[in-house]
């Protein structure tokens, strides 16, 4: 038989080489090229891996950055009249003898049940809202990975801290209020919305616009809310939490 007259069939090279991507690629690539990462990942969607990472990152920034972290609360804290000085010189002795373990592993459990409750957030929007077609284990996925950005920032605030020997530095608008702590509702905002949580949403939103096959723009919308709801629930635990210590909190 000629076998012109029966030629191969085509094959897909962009869904072969996706599917065969490794999930460390995959995890580069949601810096370098996310639309091609999602891709990827929604082939063959693993979590284990990435939540790994983003645990030892997130808690690698905050056992470093847990002695910046104690003082500012002790600076905070000493503007309350409900405060006892003996409690005070205690936060303030913790605050210079960190368990570097203890912070590293307390740092993850936070960053664990955030990443999940957006992926329900996400996962509701998606699929109930937008009649979306993935699954959970892929929206968590997507939050566990878009994350990678924001954990990636807290590594790099971690210079601007010992620089300036402070917490309070930012690679967003909050670096514009200078002197300004988390007793500013605007300051603490801005704070917990710098550019590497930008970028990660705008991230988050191709990748649940992927997993999900809605448009770009649903995707974004998805992000937005499931990480704005978030980041809202963190501003009003902070503000409860000075309140209840009688600390007073200022608009800007």
């Amino acid at each position: 038989m000629n076998s012109d007259m029966h030629p191969a069939p085509a094959i897909n090279v962009d869904a072969s080489t996706a599917e065969n991507k490794s999930i460390w690629a995959i995890m580069l690539g949601v810096f370098t090229g996310p639309a091609r990462a999602f891709e990827a990942f929604n082939a063959k969607p693993k979590i284990i891996i990435p939540l790994i990472v983003m645990l030892v990152l997130t808690g690698l920034s905050t056992a470093v950055l847990a002695p910046y972290q104690g003082r500012s609360q002790v600076e905070m804290m000493s503007k309350s009249d409900r405060i006892p000085p003996q409690y005070l010189e205690q936060m303030r002795q913790d605050a210079e003898n960190v368990n570097a373990l203890k912070s590293f592993s307390t740092g993850m459990i936070p960053v664990f049940l955030i990443s999940l409750v957006a992926a329900l957030i996400a996962w509701f929007l998606g699929k109930v809202v937008f009649a979306g077609a993935a699954g959970f284990k892929a929206t968590w996925g997507v939050a566990i990975l878009s994350s990678l950005i924001s954990a990636l920032g807290g590594l790099l605030r971690i210079p601007l801290a010992m620089a300036k020997d402070t917490i309070q530095v930012s690679y967003g608008l909050a670096a514009l209020m200078p002197g300004k702590d988390f007793t500013s509702i605007l300051y603490t905002l801005l704070y917990f919305c710098d550019i590497f949580v930008i970028w990660g949403i705008i991230v988050g939103g191709i990748g649940y616009a992927t997993i999900f096959g809605l448009s770009r723009g649903k995707g974004y919308l998805i992000a937005v809310v499931s990480d704005g709801i978030i980041i809202l629930a963190l501003l009003g635990l902070t503000m409860i939490g000075l309140s209840f210590a009688g600390v007073e909190m200022t608009l800007i």
